[in-house]
């Protein structure tokens, strides 16, 4: 007997065709694992009420869990979850010194979600990703559809080595974090970053397939709304201004969000100081060249 209450649950997970073992476990917390389906009544007519029996088919899976933004620990080794981003649509460019990720064709992902005695393997994975940024650790959202399969019972857990799963430094000037709105260092005091993928279950008579069907990248940026004369978001309505978040000490630890931010009306907010700030809820645009509008880089 498994206990819910005591989260008897795991995820392994890589790129497809890969054979998952305790290695590839995710450091995942707030899993949310559901089936989702669709159905059609059978509307046999009859001379009482009721409901009607229902047939299900196009079984699949949503998947939902976050992680720290874990560092690899080593200058230019790639984080633990990088299979992960993979999946959500980023290609991988490695060096000695750092590895990049920006937009481009996804890798699909394959799956065990473990819940005590049972075990599902979902294939063919895709997802999308957001960034929140606040306090404390930073943490990445993922949210993944797959190829649904009934469960199996479930072997002993393998053993896993956390250890790859380098816990990041919490947010603050200790850490080093540090924000840039064009080319100038601005007070931020919250930051989110939706990647936007519309990940699809495609489905016909004679064909099934996760497909990620386009993407709209966001931004939420919260600032200190320093004097008009330093700061004037107002005049800079509607343009493309890039923006830099810093993260980390030392190598092995550092991280560089980058992204293409279109400027939206401000709005006023309050900060925890009483003090006022902006809110920026606007989009993340590429260039002509495409793809280029966010981009993350471990250092």
């Amino acid at each position: 007997m498994s206990s819910w209450r005591f989260k008897d649950k795991m995820i392994l997970a890589d790129s497809l065709g890969t054979t998952l073992s305790g290695s590839h476990a995710i450091y995942a917390t707030d899993v949310e694992f559901n089936i989702e389906s669709e159905a059609d009544k059978d509307e046999l007519e009859t001379a009482y009420s009721g409901a009607s029996l229902e047939v299900f088919y196009g079984e699949h899976i949503t998947l939902n869990f976050k992680t720290p933004l874990a560092m690899s620990g080593t200058a230019g080794a790639t984080p633990a979850f990088a299979p992960l981003m993979l999946a959500c649509g980023f290609v991988q460019v490695a060096n000695a010194s750092s590895v990049t990720y920006t937009r481009s064709t996804p890798t699909k992902a394959i799956s065990l979600m473990r819940f005590g005695s049972n075990t599902h393997k979902i294939s063919e994975m895709l997802g999308t990703v957001s960034l929140s940024l606040e306090k404390g650790i930073p943490k990445l959202n993922w949210q993944f559809k797959g190829l649904f399969s009934p469960p199996v019972a479930s072997t002993a857990a393998p053993a896993v080595d956390w250890e790859r799963w380098k816990r990041p430094e919490t947010l603050g000037v200790a850490s080093s974090s540090d924000f840039k709105l064009n080319n100038t260092k601005r007070t931020l005091h919250k930051l989110n970053i939706d990647m936007g993928n519309n990940v699809v279950f495609d489905r016909a008579i004679n064909y099934e397939e996760i497909i990620i069907a386009g993407h709209e990248s966001s931004a939420n940026i919260t600032l200190t709304a320093d004097a008009l004369t330093a700061f004037n978001p107002f005049d800079d309505v509607g343009k493309i201004q890039n923006f830099e978040f810093s993260h980390g000490t030392a190598a092995g630890k550092k991280v560089t969000v980058l992204g293409r931010f279109q400027m939206p009306q401000p709005k006023y907010a309050s900060l925890e100081s009483e003090l006022t700030g902006y809110e920026f809820d606007g989009k993340l645009v590429p260039s002509g060249a495409g793809n280029d509008e966010l981009s993350f880089v471990f250092e």
